[in-house]
């Protein structure tokens, strides 16, 4: 586009114009337009700096995601414990920051009896831990509490855990134009304040691509510099998990880490595995659902078979079960799709068919 003489032009733009030219075409410029820009040579340069490289950078979004049961939120606690104590993060020789303080919002688990004592087992400095009470009003991504709070503490991570349950009233997960502004809002509270905001979501049912896995739009994934997810993989141990790191535009994509999760070892660090792809993380963990899955409907045909018309003791129904090799867990799954009344009659629990009307 080239101006014409009659034109003027100040840093802004073009405020007084009267014709333009346009690949050899007149066009008429009627109305002021004003344009506020930046020379590169004016941006101070700013190293990136790391929480846990390459994984989690300073003053950052970060988004984690897996299958329901699958340790993202004890990882989150991990990270965030070690935090509290400035300990380093697996494949780093030394942490990069002093014993700091964190937010944890997590709006599925009791902080009493989950949060606190997962806290204490991982060896948290607990008077660095902090929540934001919203009972009165329920906290929301682009809630400006997310930052006052990040401030009053001066926190260098907050986790966010699920994302699903901070979404405000007229947000659908699913659309770009709410996704994206969200995330754009968070993004510059955590480069303003330098806290790693770190988003735990669920994962879709389908199969694909682990980019494309999270629930709802590919935007929380597209719009953050890191993504992991978190999953089994074939050939492990159940009770191991992988951190698949899925996305990173700051470096090369860090190696997946490895942690085991279970009742009687609880949460150990057991280091990486360069073999292990985020896809594969993915693929595995989409069959188990699969199976899972094919598992609960065997059950459910079977309470259909042998409940019928009759009432059974629970013992009588958890023998039988036990027997055709369906588990306590996936007993109890079945249950609850099958609609199974429990009553108690005479002092003990009698399953029938019907709408559940108590808890056992």
């Amino acid at each position: 586009m080239s101006l014409n003489n009659n034109d003027s032009i100040d840093k802004h733009g073009i405020t007084a114009a009267h014709s333009a030219t346009t690949n050899g075409a007149s066009v008429e410029v009627d109305e002021m337009v004003e344009v506020d820009t930046t020379t590169a040579s004016d941006i101070e340069i700013k190293p990136i700096l790391w929480l846990w490289p390459p994984y989690l950078p300073q003053g950052s979004v970060i988004y984690v995601i897996g299958d329901g049961g699958q340790g993202k939120s004890m990882c989150s606690i991990a990270i965030a414990s070690a935090v509290t104590r400035g300990l380093p993060l697996p494949g780093m020789e030394s942490a990069l920051l002093p014993p700091s303080d964190v937010i944890i919002h997590n709006t599925e688990n009791a902080w009493a009896s989950v949060i606190r004592p997962r806290l204490e087992m991982l060896g948290a400095d607990c008077t660095k831990v902090h929540k934001i009470n919203d009972d009165d009003k329920r906290l929301t991504l682009t809630d400006k509490r997310i930052e006052a709070a990040i401030r009053k503490h001066n926190a260098k991570v907050m986790v966010m855990d699920p994302v699903q349950s901070l979404l405000g009233d007229n947000f659908s997960m699913n659309r770009s134009e709410s996704v994206r502004p969200a995330l754009m809002h968070l993004d510059k509270v955590a480069n303003r304040t330098g806290c790693t905001i770190i988003l735990v979501g669920h994962i879709s049912k389908g199969r694909g691509k682990a980019q494309h896995r999270g629930l709802g739009s590919v935007d929380f994934i597209n719009a953050v510099p890191s993504a992991l997810c978190i999953g089994r993989a074939e050939g492990l141990d159940a009770d191991i998990r992988c951190i698949g790191h899925l996305k990173s535009n700051y470096s090369e994509f860090g190696k997946t880490q490895l942690f085991q999760l279970g009742k009687e070892t609880g949460f150990n660090w057991l280091g990486e595995d360069d073999t292990i792809t985020p896809d594969e993380i993915m693929s595995f963990n989409a069959t188990k659902s699969r199976i899972d899955k094919s598992k609960i409907d065997d059950a459910v045909q079977f309470l259909h078979e042998v409940l019928g018309d009759d009432a059974l003791t629970t013992s009588e129904v958890t023998e039988l079960a036990t027997e055709m090799g369906i588990s306590k867990r996936t007993l109890e799954r079945a249950r609850k799709e099958a609609g199974v009344k429990a009553s108690k009659v005479g002092g003990v629990w009698m399953l029938s068919l019907g709408d559940s009307d108590d808890d056992f």
